[in-house]
């Protein structure tokens, strides 16, 4: 059987990084680490692979749709890490639930998921970010977020937007309805559609009613709650004998009061769902300025009845990013930033480019992700993270300059085949005195190795003889020549 000779490509989505974007990518990721570190923030690192059910729990259907599981040859449904907060919360629980609080971790490391390739979007890429666990309180959210901002200074980004909201909001409004879970769930995942262009509410309708037609009763909020359907239909029955309704026919009556219930509650779980919607296209219009904003959502949330606490977190918040430095003139409140992801309970954040159409970094508040994932109380937490190839895209677009990886300083050559092994050991002791320094292996000819230094931009060219004799070198572009010992060759490239 013949073997298959075609080129294998590379799996779409995932990059390959040349020298110099490597060399950019590693910068970055020390530059993040470094800054981290200075706020306290110490690097651990978790596994590329970890048990599916960590994802599956709190990560929502953006993230949970996206991942790449499998089950490995133990039977165990396992995923690629499609995110690190997750992780970091089960390192926590496996070796710090003791530690005292509060913690701080920072991370860097590569990350997958099943994204659509696109400019800055890519399947595989590297996540870098920080998590502070055992802290609640706007001065923790603040930390977080004036980290968020000072990492992008310190990388060059100077000119960035925050956008900063309050995904509690929605909670405690989707909670007051009474909504079913599966409801709440599609309600906060679709909350940004609302605004976006090209989507709308429509749109969000239409998929609503894929899943949900209108006029389908769920049941689920009220059956949840102790003898709820058993006293709504003994409610039912009394209304219908008080007003003296024959219930007699050709169906029970329990069957009647049944179709009776069951309309009822259809009609009633509609009319929350348009008033959610209704509640999600005003934080839509509340977006802008903080003092603005915050002065017009208290109006706005007393007309649902809803606490005015989060709008004072939202100001704390950014009273205490000012004195990180954080100007007030970068800073937008949007009440409907929703971020997406489940775990969410308070703060949300994102960070933009200039013009704001690339999202830099993005975090929030978690409170309940620990006890979700198996810890015996809540432990309040708030973390971010940064996608290290948007930010080079975002570094390259204002022109700033990344660092180049280093240059091969001379190329070591043997005079002749016997002088071969002169010439590896010079090599070697170069390397040894901090010069990067390649050997020929291919015995090129005199001509040879000066094109290839020339095409490889290879400043010098050595040649060695015998050991013990002078060695040859040679600058490349000048094309001079001059008999040093090889222990001066060192000072010479050293400059």
């Amino acid at each position: 059987m013949a073997l298959d000779s075609r080129p294998v490509d590379s799996v779409r989505g995932m990059l390959d990084l040349d020298s110099g974007q490597t060399q950019a990518q590693a910068h970055l990721r020390d530059s993040l680490l470094e800054t981290f570190q200075l706020a306290g923030y110490s690097p651990i690192d978790v596994p590329l692979v970890e048990q599916a059910d960590l994802y599956l729990r709190k990560s929502g259907a953006e993230i949970i749709a996206k991942m790449y599981a499998f089950e490995d040859f133990g039977g165990r449904r396992l995923a690629l890490r499609p995110e690190f907060t997750a992780s970091i919360v089960r390192y926590y629980l496996s070796n710090d639930r003791n530690a005292p609080l509060p913690l701080r971790y920072g991370y860097a490391g590569p990350v997958f998921r099943y994204e659509k390739p696109q400019r800055g979007r890519f399947r595989q890429f590297t996540m870098a970010g920080v998590e502070l666990l055992g802290s609640d309180g706007p001065a923790a959210d603040a930390e977080v977020i004036a980290l968020a901002c000072w990492t992008l200074q310190r990388l060059g980004i100077q000119n960035y937007r925050l956008v900063i909201g309050h995904v509690g909001i929605l909670l405690e409004l989707l909670g007051s309805l009474g909504l079913s879970s599966r409801l709440r769930h599609f309600l906060l995942d679709s909350m940004e559609d609302v605004g976006k262009p090209g989507r709308g509410l429509a749109y969000v309708r239409k998929r609503l009613a894929e899943i949900h037609p209108p006029g389908r009763a769920a049941g689920e909020s009220i059956a949840n709650l102790p003898n709820g359907e058993t006293e709504a239909r003994a409610s039912l029955r009394a209304s219908l004998h008080a007003m003296d309704i024959d219930l007699h026919g050709s169906r029970t009556e329990e069957a009647i009061i049944g179709r009776m219930f069951r309309k009822q509650q259809a009609v009633a779980e509609d009319e929350r769902v348009e008033r959610a919607f209704a509640f999600i296209h005003g934080l839509h219009n509340l977006k802008g300025p903080p003092s603005a904003v915050l002065a017009k959502a208290g109006a706005f949330l007393a007309e649902y009845d809803l606490s005015d606490r989060p709008l004072s977190r939202l100001a704390d918040v950014v009273a205490a990013l000012s004195a990180y430095g954080v100007p007030e003139s970068n800073v937008q409140v949007q009440l409907a930033l929703g971020r997406g992801l489940h775990y969410y309970t308070d703060v949300v954040f994102e960070l933009y480019d200039e013009d704001g159409r690339s999202q830099l970094c993005g975090g929030g508040r978690y409170n309940e992700l620990v006890q979700a994932l198996g810890g015996r109380k809540s432990v309040p937490a708030v973390g971010f993270a940064v996608g290290l190839e948007r930010i080079r895209l975002a570094l390259e677009q204002q022109g700033a300059e990344l660092p180049t990886p280093p240059q091969t300083r001379v190329l070591v050559a043997a005079a002749s085949p016997d002088a071969e092994h002169a010439g590896m050991r010079a090599a070697q002791r170069l390397r040894e005195q901090g010069i990067r320094a390649e050997f020929d292996l291919r015995r090129r000819s005199a001509r040879g190795q000066v094109d290839y230094a020339n095409r490889r931009n290879v400043p010098y060219l050595l040649l060695v003889a015998e050991v013990g004799t002078p060695v040859t070198l040679r600058d490349v572009a000048a094309g001079t020549e001059r008999s040093l010992a090889l222990d001066e060759v060192a000072q010479v490239l050293h400059g």
